[in-house]
């Protein structure tokens, strides 16, 4: 929106000594002669803007109406931008442009080259499936649009109209949380197990979201390195040659080189529930083998034998 443009642009100028239209054009990402419209429209407001020309010239207000810029610490503006920075991976709108505009004055580039994080939810693919739905997910929650939504659960494919009211993004995964008109209770629905979906003309009143309880199907611990009574400790087998790969699925720390040879190692972890031992076997492929327990050795003979009966009639 127009003020919210308005709004940052005097930010800006009351905490910089001056800065070239040009700068302002491309951080509101608007064009030079909007920014010069903008300029015109805050100086009838009343704003004493000046103009300098030639050679490190540009625009700026007034000395005695620069602002004291208190209110944020060093630390807040770099904890503000890079929290910002990271919705606008997923996200250029303007309203998130202005606002990062309006409370970082000072040169993004600086403040990004000084903060601690960086936090990217954006795809590696410019065509990404997820990104895509996240997008359109997105659009609904803003307009407050019911969604006829057909999705995959862990009982089976159902097709359920719901209210969208949050994107979640949790250890790499999106979820959107929404209110199910079935089950009349809010809903983690995970975007990837989301088949199809269409936002309706019909809106919905948004409920009060206090906090998110997420819940852990999957067992009090996945990975641990200690191995007390209630875990089950794994062991599974590699080549040397494979723990880049394998560490795609696994942290590092759990790789342990066997001291009599430099090609075999060894992953050596505890877990609570052995089903999800068992899916991380498989999704690892040929590059590990079960040591321990006997129980998960058992289990992945049980599945490989279920998966050549699959292709037999291939053989």
């Amino acid at each position: 929106m127009k003020i919210d443009r308005l709004l940052g642009i005097i930010s800006v100028l009351a905490n910089r000594s001056r800065i070239t239209v040009q700068e302002l054009a491309e951080r509101f990402e608007v064009s030079k002669r909007t920014i010069f419209r903008d300029l015109d429209t805050l100086s009838v407001a009343g704003v004493p803007i000046v103009t300098y020309s030639g050679i490190g010239g540009g625009v700026a207000v007034i000395e005695g109406y620069k602002l004291k810029n208190n209110i944020l610490s060093k630390s807040d503006i770099k904890n503000v931008f890079t929290a910002l920075n990271g919705l606008m991976s997923i996200d250029e709108s303007t309203d998130l442009i202005n606002l990062m505009a309006k409370l970082i004055p000072e040169e993004t580039s600086i403040v990004f080259s000084e903060s601690d994080y960086v936090i990217d939810l954006s795809s590696w693919f410019q065509d990404s499936i997820t990104q895509e739905k996240v997008s359109d997910l997105h659009k609904a929650i803003k307009n407050r649009k019911c969604i006829y939504l057909e999705y995959i659960s862990k009982r089976s494919r159902s097709a359920r109209i719901i209210h969208p009211h949050k994107l979640v993004f949790k250890q790499s995964c999106w979820y959107l949380y929404a209110f199910c008109e079935d089950n009349q209770e809010f809903r983690l629905f995970k975007v990837n197990r989301i088949v199809d979906f269409k936002i309706m003309d019909a809106g919905f009143n948004c409920k009060v979201v206090e906090k998110i309880a997420f819940q852990n199907d999957f067992g009090a611990n996945l990975f641990s390195s200690q191995a007390p009574t209630s875990l089950f400790e794994v062991i599974l087998e590699y080549d040397a040659t494979n723990e880049f790969f394998l560490t795609n699925k696994i942290d590092a720390k759990f790789f342990h080189r066997i001291s009599s040879t430099k090609e075999k190692g060894q992953i050596i972890f505890s877990v609570s529930n052995l089903e999800w031992a068992t899916n991380l076997v498989f999704s690892l492929q040929d590059k590990v083998k079960v040591i321990a327990p006997l129980a998960l050795k058992e289990e992945v003979k049980t599945r490989i034998k279920r998966i050549s009966e699959l292709y037999k009639d291939d053989i």
